[in-house]
Parts: C-alpha cells; structure tokens; sequence
C-alpha cells in the first residue's frame, strides 16, 4: 500500500500539471483572464487539498480531533475556500470559467494517483 503522504505528492504532482496544461488551454482559447483564473482556482484547490491532508495526517497519526472540531475545521477550509474564490472573481477581474474548470483539476488529480499507485502496488 502507498503511504498517504506519497498519495499526496502524487496528487499535487498531478494537479500541478493539469493546471499549467489546462491555464495554456484557456490562454489560447478564452483569453488571459481565464488563464489567470485557472492558474488562481488551482491554487486555491491546492490549499484546500493541503488543509486537509494536514488534518488526515494528524487523524492517522493518531491526533485525531473530535468530531465536532473536525466539521468545524472542514467549514471554514472551506468558507475560506469559496470566500477567495469569490474576492478573486469580483475584485481581480480573473475569468469565472477558467476558476470554475480548475475546482476539477484536483479531483481528477487525486482519481489519476490512485490509478497510479494502485497499478504499482
């Protein structure tokens, strides 16, 4: 079995990639906006994503919160998420579909790693 923290540099390996491929996309074909977008969404889900590994790290190693504390903790990850997300559209001006289509990439990445370390295992 993958060690979670290896599943985890895969999965930023992974989404990291598929920003950079997916914000020259939107580049070419929807302007700088949106690949600005793509590039702010990404970066966005990254933190997210590192939130909370860093919370599923703690609960593995056996200082795990109580239930209450980690609800708490998931709501505002992700408040603060969806609260960045909505300043980067309205005060920078970055592209909504371009944000929007990179809230995937993370998803996508953790599905490809898992494929990639369960085929190696």
């Amino acid at each position: 079995m993958t060690a979670p923290t290896e599943l985890a540099r895969g999965v930023w390996l992974v989404a990291g990639v598929l920003a950079l491929g997916l914000a020259g996309a939107c580049g070419l074909l929807r302007g700088p906006a949106d690949a600005l977008g793509v590039l702010v969404g990404s970066g966005l889900t990254l933190l997210n994503f590192g939130g909370l590994t860093w919370a599923a790290d703690r609960a593995l190693a056996g200082r795990a919160p109580s239930r209450r504390a980690w609800v708490g903790a998931s709501g505002l990850r992700l408040g603060l998420v969806g609260g960045l997300a909505g300043l980067a559209v309205t005060q920078t001006g970055v592209g909504l579909a371009g944000l929007l289509l990179s809230l995937t990439l993370v998803p996508v990445a953790v599905i490809l790693a898992g494929l990639r370390a369960a085929r190696t295992a």
